[in-house]
């Protein structure tokens, strides 16, 4: 009998298939492991599988040192691992398939198909679970998934995956067609059956999403005007594939007392709500406490006990108090008006974009010569709602000499498609003599189908250095994607270059019959621009790092393992911002977080000791250019 104090994601049930998904940094990863538990406890017969598809994964920090069911199984995806078993799976299929039916060699394919396949975490974490699927080795399987934008494109994965079958198919239309003519042979060999094989997983992975019954979506989001707006645009995204959201969890929120600091924040939670509350009628709205400890190890198992029912007309209870006043501790230097790239970077959630915006406007008081664009590469943006300005995937101006930018890297991508096949059209009323129109024209429609996923997004980041080249901009600030993605986004362009150089490779080797300038001349701009880029980013001289993190033990985990590999890649820190820290009260739930805050605090400094670092309290949401002007002058010295 189902329990109505629960959710249906708790209960005995015919689901499936669990995801739990939200803007970063707001306990996506405890919600999935407290949820696994709990069910693997309630469920003993049953096995259960908890799995990360997030880069930066968290769950193996969360679960540490504790002993699991014996019917939970915990996987941390392996991109890389993952692609790489795949490729050695079916290496021998996808060469054979490359030699058949096309004046392009097996090599030419061979090599665009090797390339394309790096960078596709997403391809990885959506082929592992339609396996799993079809294996019926688990009773439920439970996904910690990515922040929103990498969410979107696990969502996106069966359109992605079609195109790719397709234009696999797409290399075996000729041979199939010939066999057929000419011995009347039209049996199903072994390479029709593979893409059939691969074609059925993606329609039964589609349809289990799509199955109301077997499959759901819990959002998790904070009480917080942009988290709501991010978790409202995942929102009408999932109801576009289909998905079902039956309900909603709002975490963190602060209890009704009589404290200054809980007040203002529980009212100032509730009235975010009211926009989630009149743009979400469906869901059912259920809320989280913020806790005094950190829920990790055993203590998951408490948090679904004070699980509570949110009432969607929920309004503040106590008389509205003063707003939080700015407090930051250590304020740091002032960027250096010479450097020509700023990029803020964390965790999702910790306040990347407001840091962002803060700095943009200080240096241009300081600076107002200085001509600043604010870059967003977060395929979730929140510049539009920090700023509070509805920023264009073009530069919009937001102050006199400073302008932002959301890009929005899958519709110039798709550009580029339609530019490609435009050109190949007028290519073929010339080149009809060489081609085998009915299939070689196919193949080379489908060229740009074998492209690495990801090379939309790097594309959109090259577009820094035209802004810089072209003398528009004096400095470039980057509001980063969450750090699993900004990593991934950064280690491309080395794999990007190589599959670059492949394509050139095929454009010169078939010169004659493939003559397309405009692609060529856009993807030689693409290269330099990569190797400028790679240049601009290992140049301490010319680009800063700012780290932006929150007191609690995983936020200060992920940051330092970031700040670990943006050193690897090349690009050094210019300061540690440690936000949302807890002021003092004589509230004791206050007391207590603070007492858990000062303890990380004391491991942030012992992790970067030689860190410039600012400290920044819990304040009133900075907003609109007013508040944000007015925290950009107490964070910098």
């Amino acid at each position: 009998m189902k329990n109505s104090i629960y959710p249906t994601f708790l209960q005995e049930s015919p689901l499936k298939l669990i995801f739990f998904g939200g803007k970063g940094g707001v306990g996506k990863s405890t919600c999935a492991s407290a949820a696994a538990l709990k069910l693997a406890q309630e469920q003993p017969q049953h096995l259960i599988l908890l799995v990360s598809t997030d880069p930066a994964h968290s769950l193996h920090s969360l679960l540490a040192n504790m002993a699991l069911p014996k019917n939970l199984v915990v996987r941390e995806l392996n991109a890389a691992a993952s692609l790489h078993e795949f490729k050695t799976r079916h290496d021998s299929l996808l060469k054979e398939i490359a030699e058949r039916g096309t004046f392009l060699d097996q090599e030419d394919i061979q090599g665009l198909m090797d390339a394309a396949l790096p960078g596709m975490d997403e391809l990885a974490a959506y082929l592992d679970i339609a396996d799993w699927i079809q294996q019926d080795t688990y009773h439920r399987i439970i996904i910690d998934t990515a922040p929103t934008g990498h969410t979107l494109r696990l969502l996106e994965m069966p359109e992605l995956i079609r195109r790719w079958l397709t234009a696999l198919d797409t290399l075996l239309a000729k041979h199939r067609y010939l066999r057929r003519h000419f011995s009347g042979d039209n049996r199903l060999d072994h390479l029709d059956n593979f893409l059939l094989g691969m074609d059925s997983s993606l329609k039964a992975m589609h349809g289990l999403m799509t199955d109301t019954q077997r499959c759901c979506f819990v959002l998790v989001m904070l009480a917080e005007a942009m988290s709501v707006e991010e978790s409202l645009d995942l929102a009408k995204a999932l109801n576009h594939q289909r998905v079902s959201m039956p309900d909603l969890l709002v975490n963190r929120l602060y209890p009704e007392n009589a404290c200054p600091t809980c007040g203002a924040e529980r009212n100032r939670q509730l009235l975010a709500l009211k926009n989630a509350f009149e743009r979400l009628p469906e869901p059912l709205f259920w809320s989280l406490p913020l806790l005094a400890t950190e829920p990790c190890g055993q203590l998951l198992y408490t948090l679904w006990p004070q699980l509570r029912p949110l009432a969607k007309n929920a309004t503040p209870a106590t008389p509205y108090r003063q707003p939080l006043p700015l407090h930051v501790k250590t304020p740091i230097p002032l960027p250096a008006s010479s450097l020509r790239l700023l990029i803020f970077a964390g965790k999702g959630g910790v306040g990347k974009t407001t840091m962002a915006c803060a700095t943009a406007l200080r240096l241009r008081s300081e600076n107002p010569q200085l001509r600043i664009l604010l870059f967003s590469t977060d395929p979730a943006h929140s510049l539009s709602d920090c700023l509070d300005l509805s920023i264009q995937p073009q530069p919009t101006p937001v102050l006199s000499n400073v302008d932002a930018q959301e890009i929005n890297a899958e519709a110039d991508f798709e550009k580029i498609r339609h530019d490609y096949r435009t050109e190949l059209e007028v290519f073929l009323q010339d080149a009809l003599p060489h081609l085998d129109i009915t299939f070689d024209r196919e193949v080379m429609e489908r060229l740009l189908d074998l492209a690495p996923t990801g090379l939309d997004e790097i594309m959109a980041l090259t577009a820094i250095m035209d802004h810089l080249d072209s003398g528009r901009y004096d400095m470039v600030i980057v509001d980063a994607a969450p750090s699993g993605h900004l990593l991934r986004l950064l280690e491309l362009p080395e794999l990007i270059r190589e599959w670059l150089k492949l394509f050139f490779s095929i454009l010169l080797k078939y010169r004659r019959v493939m003559r397309f300038p405009h692609l060529s001349e856009r993807l030689v701009r693409l290269s330099r621009d990569l190797k400028n880029l790679r240049s601009l980013l290992q140049d301490p001289a010319r680009t800063g790092a700012y780290a932006v993190t929150i007191p609690t033990f995983l936020a200060i985990e992920k940051t330092f393992e970031m700040a670990s590999a943006l050193q690897r890649l090349g690009i050094g820190l210019q300061a540690l911002l440690v936000n949302q820290i807890t002021p003092a009260s004589d509230c004791a739930l206050c007391q207590a977080i603070s007492r858990r805050e000062a303890v990380q605090l004391k491991r942030a400094h012992a992790m970067f000791p030689d860190q410039a670092q600012a400290n920044i309290f819990r304040q009133t949401a900075p907003s609109g250019l007013d508040p944000l002007m007015a925290l950009g002058s107490v964070l910098f010295i």
